[in-house]
């Protein structure tokens, strides 16, 4: 194997075995800074999609291994990643849902590394909007942790505040009450960041 395009084959695979293996093959390729990226055959579109599916997955393996490989392509690409966060971000925003903690958690890391270093973090949270209404509880909180995770590492500055707060109040009356403890948290974090233009 001595390019990215020569796992394409696996990574579109159905077959649940060639996608382990092909995981498998796949994450020492990707750390090793010295392995190429380019396609010549394939676009690097079809082998992002490709992974998305992995993410889609109803197999928690092959889920948890498509976000996995996802953030190693993010670190590989950089900036370069930023046309294809509107390909992942469904497929991501759903996992947050995910019964299986491991999945969730890797999910909330790909979305932090789409804000950076593939674009920045209001890019992400303006695409985010659906994870607010979305009809699993486990999504809404993971998008508040989101939330709570972004400001804490990226500070309150990356984000347009004003535009998420509203978003946020609704969920303060969810009838889950892990979606209105994540609410209230998410607000008491960003008063501690930004004080009282939270509520402006």
């Amino acid at each position: 194997m001595t390019s990215l395009e020569d796992f394409y084959e696996g990574v579109i695979s159905q077959d649940t075995k060639r996608r382990l293996q092909t995981h498998s093959d796949l994450v020492p390729f990707l750390s090793d800074p010295r392995s190429s990226l380019e396609c010549h055959q394939i676009n690097i579109d079809q082998m992002i999609e490709g992974l998305s599916n992995w993410v889609k997955s109803s197999n928690f393996k092959v889920s948890l291994n498509g976000l996995e490989v996802l953030c190693l392509m993010v670190d590989r690409m950089g900036e370069n990643f930023r046309p294809h966060v509107t390909t992942v971000l469904p497929a991501v925003i759903d996992r947050l849902g995910d019964s299986k903690d491991q999945v969730r958690d890797m999910a909330q890391q790909l979305l932090l590394k789409l804000m950076m270093p593939a674009s920045t973090p209001q890019y992400v949270f303006d695409r985010l909007g659906p994870a607010f209404s979305h009809k699993l509880w486990h999504v809404k909180e993971g998008v508040l942790l989101t939330l709570q995770n972004t400001i804490n590492r990226y500070g309150a500055r990356c984000l347009l505040l004003s535009k998420i707060v509203p978003d946020i109040c609704k969920l303060l009356d969810d009838p889950s009450p892990q979606v209105r403890e994540a609410a209230t948290y998410a607000i008491v974090e960003i008063y501690r960041h930004v004080g009282e233009k939270t509520l402006n």
